[in-house]
């Protein structure tokens, strides 16, 4: 699990940092990160996955606090490649903005049910939240 936890680090951090040029403002200081290590369902692959992001974001940008961005990490290299099959991420503002949009998606009846179609998809045997604090431009 160590394994896991710092490869899943190393990748939050490639994948948080340019987070920023994008908007063309400078970054925060930190970030919350959401991940959610997965294996498919029989039957299911990453195509199921991205469908279902298609009606993700449909969703989010109806929602009052949809300041996120989410990515779809697929092992390529790491020491364990069967230890997941994908990891969900999820970067967030700040832990106020996650708690928001949190409570907005998990508390909505169309985002329930894109939820549960969310678990057909995929089985996640791991969820973690870290903080990431930007030590170097």
């Amino acid at each position: 699990m160590k394994k896991i936890r710092d490869t899943v680090l190393a990748l939050t951090i490639l994948v948080v940092a340019p987070l920023a040029k994008a908007d063309q403002h400078e970054p925060p200081s930190s970030s919350t990160v959401e991940l959610w290590v997965c294996n498919y369902q029989d039957g299911k692959t990453i195509d199921d996955l991205r469908d279902w992001y298609k009606d993700v974001n449909i969703l989010s940008d109806q929602m009052k606090n949809g300041k996120f961005r989410s990515w779809l990490w697929t092992p390529f290299f790491v020491s364990d490649l069967t230890a997941a099959d994908v990891v969900v991420a999820t970067a967030f503002p700040s832990l106020e903005s996650m708690g928001q949009s949190m409570m907005e998606f998990f508390g909505g009846k169309e985002t329930g049910a894109l939820f549960a179609r969310y678990q057909t998809i995929v089985d996640c045997h791991g969820r973690e939240l870290w903080t990431l604090e930007k030590m170097r431009k």
